[in-house]
């Protein structure tokens, strides 16, 4: 009998214990690991002030998830 395929049920960009720790030590590439963001993704210890990337772009694109990302794990910290 066929069966219906299943998403997974993680969530990706979680705050983990691991995450915050990559933020502390300011580890980019640990940190896009831990919160499974993209390489053309904006990582939260470069978030600073405005979007400097033109609008359309994966950096403008992933800015504000970049920003909430960086408020929790400040607040993890």
């Amino acid at each position: 009998m066929p069966v219906k395929r299943r998403h997974a049920k993680n969530k990706p960009h979680r705050v983990t214990s691991e995450a915050v720790a990559a933020f502390r030590a300011g580890d980019v590439l640990a940190l896009h690991r831990a919160l499974e963001l993209g390489l053309w993704q904006v990582s939260p210890l470069d978030v600073d002030g405005r979007c400097p990337y033109p609008p359309g772009t994966g950096g403008a694109d992933s800015w504000p998830l970049a920003v909430v990302l960086r408020r929790k794990l400040r607040a993890a910290a």
